[in-house]
């Protein structure tokens, strides 16, 4: 396996499809445990770090990925292997994120499929999907708070819930559980991620302008104006009524 360099610019890239398969088969090798997420869960569980209010650093989500356990950490072969992986994910999460903000409406979940013994009909499945995503909403619960105070966010993210959640009424249960009934509440989620997103965007950019740095040095009152009118600053551009 090759080595991996954790960089800015090879974090940007999108996985191939064959880094994708690539990722998928070690989810479910022997280096894995029976916790670690699958690759629809896994894309569901990025999915929620990647759609709510705040930033959420690798290093509070990436444990997540391999299990409830420190024990369910992998057994990487190698340093070079390690590093690897993990910029797949990295690189997985970025993609993500940029699907979102391209085009809410455009993002494909990673469902999977299933068929009923020897039946032709195939049906979608995003159970995994959902678990992996409801996994990674607990572990940012705090923070979406007024989603759930908002009866629009609760019924947004409604299907996800009822697909992922191990907490249902008994009301809501007999909504779930037919392949008919899973594969409706499927085909809702893509809409309901883009509700939740769009839910959440006046919240990351409120934290996007109170986070920028003032990139050029505060110009003093008696200094002279960077209009360039070589009046001082107090009488030009700061002053309260004047306007450029």
């Amino acid at each position: 396996m090759s080595k991996s360099k954790l960089s800015p610019a090879n974090l940007a890239t999108p996985l191939s499809e064959e880094e994708f398969d690539e990722l998928d088969e070690f989810l479910i090798s022997d280096l894995t445990s029976e916790e670690t997420l699958t690759i629809e869960g896994l894309d569901g569980y990025l999915t929620a770090m990647a759609i709510g209010p705040n930033t959420v650093p690798p290093s509070y989500w990436l444990p997540g990925v391999w299990g409830p356990s420190e024990n369910d950490a992998p057994a990487f072969e190698s340093m070079d292997q390690a590093q690897h992986i993990l910029g797949l994910i990295l690189r997985n999460m970025n993609g993500i994120i940029a699907c979102l903000e391209d085009d809410p409406d455009e993002f494909e979940p990673v469902f999977g499929f299933y068929r009923i013994d020897d039946s032709d009909r195939e049906y979608i499945d995003g159970e995994a999907w959902a678990v992996g995503f409801m996994q990674g909403l607990t572990l940012v619960r705090a923070d979406w708070q007024a989603l759930f105070d908002s009866e629009q966010g609760r019924e947004s993210l409604n299907p996800i819930r009822l697909m992922g959640a191990r907490d249902l009424t008994r009301e809501e249960e007999e909504l779930v559980g037919t392949p008919e009934q899973d594969e409706a509440l499927t085909k809702q989620i893509p809409a309901s991620i883009a509700a939740i997103y769009r839910f959440w965007l006046p919240y990351r950019q409120a934290v996007h302008d109170a986070t920028i740095q003032r990139t050029e040095p505060k110009v003093g009152r008696n200094d002279p104006c960077p209009c360039g009118s070589g009046k001082k600053f107090k009488k030009c551009c700061g002053a309260a009524d004047t306007v450029h």
